[in-house]
């Protein structure tokens, strides 16, 4: 069932306020929230490249990493360094940025993150789709792609067929399978295979939707298997849609810490009712270790350049390959926010 306004979050049922959550601050109805950076001051500048030659210069954040010229990653299958994207349905802005981390550019694999966005027309949802291959699993590249077209093309499917809501369960299964086929090869596959497929591609997969209500507000539904995640970026703070929690924890999502093709026995989708002037962002860690909790200068600078609305694509991309010393794995972030947002908010 779709999410619906002011409930409590569920596996099926209505979406709730992000600010509900455990351990954290008071949401807007009163309930605990998750935890998350203090608000920005209102006065704070948008993010814009610098002037004239140096415009497209890397963004220095602290102490700059070293300078690695990329060195050209395998050509087969192509993946490119850097991918962005960016487009508009009638209730909905999606900006998409990944690019290849330093620790690639420099040893020659390829950037292993996916990520994949469409629109179901009739409902006007985007579904949407985020994979950060395991950097242990040498094609775990191929399993990224591999599982974010799976899960994106099934949740597609299962609304043409006027599903409220989709099996998420269905959806998992079936990204985990096309990576377990890709190594049986059109047999039936075997527990060996199985193995083998989590040695050979091995990825993490953040899937979902995001619908936009007529007030503005966004309904979001998420579930992951492995440690990407999901935030809220609202008033400057950084509201996380997915825990790492203990078994106490109600809201977690239960595959939060096993990557694909491996799956734990139960799925819960979390949803959540976001404000009309919200972004609502999906990453891997590359952006979500060096992010943090949203209070240090990753945090402040992605504010700055998203909280009023939607940038060019290719400035996110610009942005999202900011130098930072350490901070050396690929990244990659999705973007959404509603059009129709009040007066003052992104259109």
């Amino acid at each position: 069932m779709a999410p619906g306004a002011g409930g409590e979050a569920s596996d099926t049922g209505p979406g709730r306020p992000y600010g509900g959550g455990p351990g954290g601050d008071a949401g807007p109805d009163g309930e605990a929230g998750p935890r998350h950076a203090a608000p920005r001051a209102s006065g704070q500048e948008r993010y814009a490249p610098a002037p004239g030659a140096r415009r497209w210069e890397r963004v220095v954040l602290g102490t700059p990493a070293a300078h690695v010229e990329p060195k050209p990653p395998p050509a087969d299958p192509y993946r490119p360094d850097t991918i962005f994207d960016g487009w508009s349905s009638p209730g909905l802005t999606v900006r998409l940025a990944s690019v290849r981390g330093d620790q690639h550019r420099f040893g020659g694999p390829p950037r292993q993150d996916d990520v994949v966005v469409a629109w179901h027309e009739p409902t006007d949802r985007v579904v949407f789709a985020v994979a950060d291959g395991v950097s242990s699993a040498p094609h775990s590249h191929i399993g990224a792609a591999l599982a974010c077209r799976t899960a994106v093309n099934d949740v597609l499917a299962q609304l043409a067929q006027e599903r409220s809501e989709p099996d998420w369960t269905r959806v998992l299964q079936a990204a985990a399978y096309q990576l377990v086929m890709r190594v049986a090869g059109g047999r039936e596959p075997g527990e060996r295979d199985r193995a083998e497929a989590a040695r050979q591609l091995a990825t993490t997969l953040v899937t979902g939707t995001v619908a936009a209500r007529d007030d503005g507000r966004m309904d979001v539904t998420v579930v992951r298997a492995g440690d990407s995640s999901a935030w809220c970026l609202h008033g400057g703070g950084y509201h996380a849609l997915l825990h790492d929690g203990s078994a106490e924890d109600g809201d977690i999502s239960s595959t939060a810490v096993v990557a694909l093709p491996r799956l734990l026995p139960r799925t819960r989708p979390i949803t959540y009712t976001l404000p009309a002037d919200s972004v609502v962002l999906v990453g891997t860690d590359g952006f979500g270790v060096p992010l943090g909790d949203g209070s240090g200068p990753v945090g402040e600078i992605f504010a700055g350049a998203l909280q009023n609305g939607p940038p060019e694509p290719r400035m996110l991309a610009h942005l999202l390959d900011f130098s930072r010393e350490t901070f050396d794995d690929d990244r990659t972030l999705l973007a959404v926010w509603s059009r129709r947002a009040p007066r003052g908010g992104p259109r």
